[in-house]
């Protein structure tokens, strides 16, 4: 059985070591100290009997590499976050501007057959064989024309942003 005396004694015997490797792993002398404290509470919580300066190390040793990947995670996910969320501002800000341009360039640029299969597909969100069939031309003409349309707003929006 562990001891308040007997854990004082691993305590001054170990504790350098163990924050030296906690620090190098983490980098961080705060959480260092922390994590060699927390290992030491657990360990005469749990009453550990069979205590040796590698069971120490090993002991901080997961439990750095346990807050590692805790502070990984969470930092991956507050820059996905931050990165939609810039996004999403952005696309609100813009949203209504190009919508306005694309229409601006569907109107002015495209031909009357092309513009209606257009909003055919994009608007009533019909297929090729429907949009065809609606129309009574092939399949090929719908595609041809929505090519069309595609590569004259690509054209009008690359030459706007220049």
């Amino acid at each position: 059985m562990t001891t308040k005396n007997n854990i004082e004694y691993i305590f001054r015997s170990n504790y350098n070591a163990m924050f030296i490797l906690a620090s190098r792993m983490l980098r961080d002398g705060e959480m260092a100290r922390d994590i060699v404290h927390d290992v030491f509470v657990k360990l005469f919580e749990e009453k550990v009997t069979d205590v040796n300066g590698s069971y120490l190390l090993n002991a901080v040793r997961f439990a750095c590499l346990k807050y590692i990947r805790k502070e990984s995670i969470h930092e991956r996910f507050i820059k996905l976050q931050s990165i939609y969320l810039e996004e999403t501002e952005s696309d609100i800000l813009t949203k209504d501007e190009d919508i306005e341009r694309l229409n601006a360039i569907i109107d002015q640029n495209l031909p009357e057959q092309t513009r209606k299969i257009l909003m055919m597909k994009f608007n009533n969100r019909l297929t090729y064989s429907e949009i065809a069939e609606e129309l009574s031309v092939s399949e090929v003409t719908v595609y041809k024309h929505l090519k069309q349309a595609i590569t004259t707003i690509r054209k009008y929006f690359n030459d706007n942003e220049r």
